[in-house]
């Protein structure tokens, strides 16, 4: 069928305005948006599964948290002393009975021959003290401290639900970036989990102190010591970074806010301070 007096209008193309797929936008800020957006959307994610994870961690039975620690190996080598072993396992015993654990909970005390110094808790109740910490520490309520505030991160599930913060970041991490079991990247990935899951947050490690502190008076009937590692680290250390660096709460911080604790509950700062068990000493030397 032939048209008449040009073509049908029906069957032609428009022309159209010019412009219509340009943007006004310039091409890098529109891809800085989308960059931004979506690294937003990476750290909601990644910080809504680490609330999730340690929140599904502080519902696993600590029966099971004990039972997972036998298949974990020692992350430091533990020293052949015996009674010096023996000596802080009693010290932790009377800071349980002092201030007890909620019921199933037991704390088991090891030596680690390391002159670092150090203290930490892990899986299933167990608590490392290095030689090297026995041998700053001015007396025994000093190292009171130090494992009430251990035995604190252990009463409040900190270990459990660090780890599982720090597996599903790594799980998210993961699939976010595509990234294999067999691929480097994903090994890296897999150690910032680690070392996500080994570390408590400034607000754990501040709860902590008030838990130890709570252990201290229970067990002393003041506190006294209570903030010697503190002093000690604070006089030892020179120009620091900032403290929202830091995953430990900065040394002064943790100082003024243990003596401000022990005032507000009326806890005496000052009290009779027992030197450090023998066998602690004798090990402390070595």
């Amino acid at each position: 069928m032939s048209l008449q007096g040009g073509a049908d209008p029906r069957y032609s193309n428009p022309e159209l305005p010019e412009g219509i797929n340009a943007s006004e936008e310039h091409p890098l800020r529109e891809f800085a948006w989308l960059g931004t957006g979506a690294v937003a959307l990476v750290l909601v994610i990644v910080f809504a599964l680490g609330w999730a994870g340690q929140w599904m961690g502080a519902l696993i039975p600590f029966s099971f948290e004990t039972r997972l620690a036998a298949s974990v190996a020692s992350p430091l080598r533990e020293a052949a002393d015996s009674p010096a072993r023996e000596a802080l396992q009693k010290l932790a015993d009377r800071l349980v009975k002092a201030d007890p654990l909620p019921e199933g909970m037991r704390i088991t005390l090891h030596l680690a021959d390391s002159a670092e110094r150090n203290a930490f808790a892990t899986l299933g109740g167990h608590v490392f003290v290095t030689r090297g910490l026995l041998d700053a520490l001015p007396s025994e309520n000093a190292l009171a401290m130090v494992l009430a505030h251990e035995i604190g991160h252990v009463r409040q599930r900190h270990v459990i639900r660090s780890i599982g913060r720090g597996l599903l970041v790594s799980l998210a991490l993961g699939v976010l970036t595509g990234t294999g079991q067999d691929d480097p990247a994903s090994g890296a990935l897999s150690q910032a989990g680690l070392t996500s899951a080994l570390g408590f947050s400034r607000d754990q490690e501040r709860e902590a102190d008030q838990l130890g502190l709570h252990a201290l008076q229970a067990l002393y009937g003041h506190v006294a010591g209570a903030a010697s590692l503190f002093e000690l680290l604070e006089k030892e250390h020179g120009l620091r970074a900032p403290e929202w660096f830091n995953s430990h709460p900065d040394n002064a911080a943790r100082i003024a806010a243990i003596e401000m604790h022990a005032r507000t509950a009326g806890w005496p700062l000052q009290g009779a301070q027992s030197p450090m068990p023998s066998a602690l000493a004798a090990a402390a030397a070595q």
